[in-house]
Order: C-alpha cells, then structure tokens, then sequence
C-alpha cells in the first residue's frame, strides 16, 4: 500500500498541470510543483492551511460558494478561465469534489492548464475573421456603390432619351425622400426609399422604346407589355440580398390601395410601406409632367387627384403627408 501511496504522489507531483488537492475541512492537502508555479504559492507554506489563504480577502466569498457547490454535489465539475495579468498567461481551472463509494464528500481537486497559446492562437484567429469581415463588407459596400450608380445612370439614359421624362426619377426622388423623413426622420428607412425613388423605373431598360415613347393611347398588348417594369425591376436588383426592401418597393410601386394594382394584386398593408410612399410620389410627378399624349396638370388640380385617390389607389394615412407637405409649401 506504502509503495501504492508513494506511486499516486509521484504521479500527481509530475504531472503537467497544476494540482491542488482539499481535504473536507477546506484545508490544502497537496500541492504539485506546476501548482506553486502556476498559484506563485510555496507547498511549504500552504499545506495544512485553509484554502482561503490563496486567495485575496475580496475573493473569499466567491470560493467558499464554490466549495459549497462541490459539497453539494449538484454538479461533479466546473471550469473558469483564470488570468495572470502578471506575467500575461490564461489557465483553465477545473473544480470537482471528491467522493467516496459511499457518495460522502471527502475533498476538492483544482486541476489548471496553462492554455495561454491556445487562447492567444484563438484571438489571433478572431482577429483575423473579424478584419476579413469588415474586409468583406467594405468590398461589398464598394460593389453595390458601384452598381447603384451603374444603375442610376442607365435610369438617366433611359430618361434622357425622352424628353418628357427626363429628371422624373429624381422628382420623385426627392418627393418620397421628403414624405418618408416627415415621418421617420433620416433613417434607414427613408434611405431605402430614397434608392427605391431613384431606381424605380430601371426595368423600363427591358421595354420597346416604341412603347415607352408612343404618343396614342396604349394597346392592351403594350399595356401589358408597360405592366413589366416593375417585376423586371425587381430582377435586376435581386442578386444584391442587402437591397431587399429596395427591391420590394420597386416591384409593388404600382400596386393600388385598394388591390387593383399590379403585378400581384395587394391591398392596403399588404403592400410594402415604402411601395405606397412612392405611388404617391410617382404619381404626383406623372400628372405634373407633360407627356406625349396629354399637357402637365396644374399641381394643384393634381394634389386633388392625390385626394381624391386615398382609400382607393393611395394609402391614406400617406395622402395625408403628401397634403401636409404640399400645404405647407415643403412640396410642389
């Protein structure tokens, strides 16, 4: 038995992580030499003593909540990452009570592990996913900067070949813009709108110039063929997941209150907020401007078709911000 005691010691003095070993009373029974290197306590001068002298006076508390948590054996271990700031190493400490074969608390282990160049290897990585990140984002924010613009200046062609149309984006541009700002302030929001406003004609690119530009009456066939654009729209813009309230309002723009719209036929709340701000907006500027087959309208007499329009093919609560706008001279 002697030489079976004397074999655990060894074992437990040599082994590569620092052992401390309590009795039930919370007195130190054992103290391997990475134990002292580690705790920078002397075996010599703890052994015997109470755990407690291990520790900082503001600690004790903490550990003998500790010590009560192994007695009652509600858990068989735990484990906290201890620093030493001194001489800047991270071990992980394990705590777990020691029982009897009859399930009585006879002690305490604490193994720690020296864990430094594995949590330092982890910050390094974290740091390098994180600044790839922000790598990632920054080219990512530089592409869709890249094709937004791109696709601002194909709607500036497009209008820019018809002479009643041109500037009409930006118009109701800065009509939504205003709208949406009355309400929300500058928020995200408003500049998903405010893009939305821009871009929302860009799926005309894939309609016959002789239909867009066409002096008569539209066929139904043409009509259907107009009645394109917005899903186009929303097409183009799809592969750029970051755009997808963007894109939403782009495809519901010409959707009616009252679910007499198109392409799917909503109805009031059903249509994406951002989609019943620019149909006021888009409509507003359509009256306003001449076109090939009719004169501008007085804003005026406009702003009444807007009016008269709520509930049926404009949100009223957004009529409401448009009149309170146009009113006060902040529109038109």
């Amino acid at each position: 038995m002697e030489d079976k005691a004397e074999l655990f010691e060894a074992v437990l003095a040599q082994m590569p992580e620092g052992i401390i070993i309590i009795g039930k009373d919370d007195r130190i029974l054992f103290v391997n030499e990475k134990g002292e290197q580690i705790r920078r306590i002397a075996a010599a001068n703890v052994v015997g003593r109470s755990v407690l002298s291990c520790h900082p006076d503001k600690s004790h508390e903490r550990v003998r909540r500790a010590l009560d948590y192994l007695k009652a054996g509600k858990q068989k271990d735990f484990t906290r990452m201890v620093v030493d700031h001194v001489n800047d190493r991270y071990y992980e400490n394990t705590y777990a009570g020691i029982r009897n074969a009859r399930g009585e608390y006879i002690g305490s282990i604490v193994i720690s592990r020296d864990v430094t160049e594995r949590r330092k290897l982890d910050e390094e990585r974290a740091t390098y996913l994180r600044n790839l990140e922000e790598r990632l984002a920054e080219l990512t924010k530089q592409l869709e900067d890249l094709f937004v613009s791109s696709m601002s200046s194909l709607v500036n062609v497009l209008e820019a070949k018809d002479p009643y149309t041109e500037g009409h984006s930006l118009r109701v541009c800065e009509t939504a813009v205003k709208m949406a700002e009355h309400r929300w302030g500058v928020s995200q929001e408003a500049r998903d709108v405010e893009l939305a406003a821009k871009l929302h004609d860009i799926g005309k690119i894939a309609i016959r110039e002789a239909v867009l530009n066409k002096p008569a009456r539209l066929t139904d066939e043409e009509f259907a063929h107009i009645k394109t654009h917005p899903v186009i729209g929303e097409r183009i813009l799809s592969p750029f997941g970051k755009l997808k309230a963007v894109t939403l309002y782009i495809r519901h723009h010409h959707e009616r209150f009252d679910g007499s719209g198109y392409p799917d036929g909503l109805s009031g709340e059903q249509i994406p907020v951002g989609a019943r701000i620019l149909a006021i907006a888009d409509s507003y500027d359509a009256m306003v401007s001449t076109r090939p087959y009719r004169a501008a309208m007085e804003p005026a007499k406009a702003v009444k078709e807007i009016e008269s329009g709520a509930g049926t093919q404009f949100d009223p609560e957004w009529c409401e911000v448009f009149l309170e706008l146009f009113r006060s001279g902040s529109l038109g």
